[in-house]
């Protein structure tokens, strides 16, 4: 009997050295989509404009490096991090924000006839990046300490419908439709995940999509933009362009591509925006339908390893803010790729941790990084519980014993 249980603590032990501190899939995959990017940022690049232009492909690939880089450190600081430490900021954060989406109304720096960003000393940033993030703590962190009360009308739609209109209204100024959007689809996915009535959600869903309707007809550039996307080549040469670009270089890659630096729209330069907006459709000629369903696997990855975090995670904390990081990287990739093959009109969304863009990939390392502090914290829980099988803790002496 002895023996048994002593093979039987050794195998216990052993299965506590297996248990990896953090989710290796997640993170594998995050790092190779930053491989990738990097790769693909470069091969955007490098056209007629660039190559008649010393340095100006390099310089796109050394800055995005540096964006790489420091995305790295933002990760490894979100996964240091114990992530329910976040919970004393949420509303710092939140007002953090907020002010800097406000800033930029002020002094943001203009371009595209959009005001998204804010100049500092050698780089930009683009708050309604981090509004995205901030509004998940914000939704994690209220949701759990609200519970069952959810199901309440008041206690559900009132609060959050209230930070989530003053978020869309200040990233509508700018304009900025795309993160509006997702903001309203955070909103009311995690309120279904945390158990608010359908009724209530299809109430204001419906009178989302009535104002969403009403922000299109109102606007005559949003408009235009809709029509555009109803026949993008009948467009082609105005605001159909970038629509019909992208489905030439997608179905000219074929199934292997045209090769890394080859595929007539990159080299010619008729691909605009192609190393942010536009990064799959650089992938889809280059390296073909399966350079594509490479970076589809990693995003598939990255949404099952999140999902799996948000059913073991060990608090309601925990649980909501792991399913809205990975609602919010997964919903941002879903909306890029449709839109480099034309089913919805552009929203000037970057593929995470893949497109240029330095805001875009600080957030998602970030938001990742958190990711992986709630991975740690399932796996420390389960070495603890493994643990008390091999070395039980000393039970005192029985009442009658004590008494002898």
């Amino acid at each position: 009997m002895a023996r048994a249980l002593n093979q039987a603590g050794h195998a216990l032990r052993d299965q506590i050295r297996r248990i990896e501190p953090y989710d290796t899939g997640l993170l594998l995959s995050v790092l190779m989509l930053m491989g990738v990017g990097t790769v693909m940022v470069y091969s955007a690049t490098i056209h007629s404009d660039t190559l008649s232009s010393a340095g100006i492909g390099t310089s796109t690939l050394k800055r995005h490096l540096a964006h790489v880089a420091l995305g790295l450190v933002f990760l490894v600081v979100g996964m240091m991090v114990p992530y329910r430490r976040w919970r004393a900021m949420v509303y710092p954060i939140l007002g953090g924000v907020l002010g800097l989406l406000v800033l930029v109304l002020a002094f943001g720096t203009t371009a595209g006839n959009a005001r998204r960003w804010l100049a500092l000393p050698g780089f930009n940033i683009q708050p309604a990046e981090m509004a995205k993030l901030a509004f998940v703590l914000f939704l994690a962190y209220s949701l759990a300490k609200k519970g069952p009360a959810i199901e309440r009308f008041t206690v559900a739609i009132l609060p959050h419908t209230l930070v989530c209109t003053l978020f869309i209204i200040l990233c509508l100024s700018q304009p900025d439709f795309g993160t509006s959007v997702v903001l309203v689809l955070l909103m009311f996915t995690m309120l279904f995940v945390a158990g608010t009535r359908l009724a209530y959600i299809s109430l204001f869903g419906c009178l989302g999509i009535f104002l969403a309707f009403q922000a299109i007809a109102n606007n005559s550039m949003r408009l235009q933009r809709v029509m555009t996307w109803l026949d993008p080549w009948g467009h082609r040469m105005d605001g159909g362009y970038q629509m019909v670009s992208s489905q030439i270089a997608l179905g000219s890659g074929g199934l292997g591509g045209q090769s890394l630096g080859f595929g007539g729209q990159t080299l010619t330069g008729y691909l605009p925006e192609g190393e942010t907006d536009f990064i799959l459709s650089v992938v889809g000629e280059q390296l073909g339908f399966m350079g594509v369903l490479m970076v589809v696997v990693l995003f598939g990855m990255i949404l099952l390893r999140g999902i799996a975090a948000a059913l073991h995670a060990n608090d309601d904390f925990g649980r909501f803010l792991a399913f809205g990081i990975t609602l919010l990287i997964s919903l941002q990739a879903a909306i890029n790729m449709m839109v480099a093959v034309t089913l919805i009109p552009t929203k000037g969304l970057t593929l995470p941790f893949v497109s240029y863009g330095g805001s875009s990939m600080l957030v998602c390392s970030f938001a990742i990084g958190i990711l992986l502090s709630i991975t740690r914290d399932i796996r420390i829980g389960r070495v603890r519980v493994l643990q008390d099988v091999v070395s039980p803790a000393p039970v005192g002496p029985e009442p009658q014993e004590a008494a002898a």
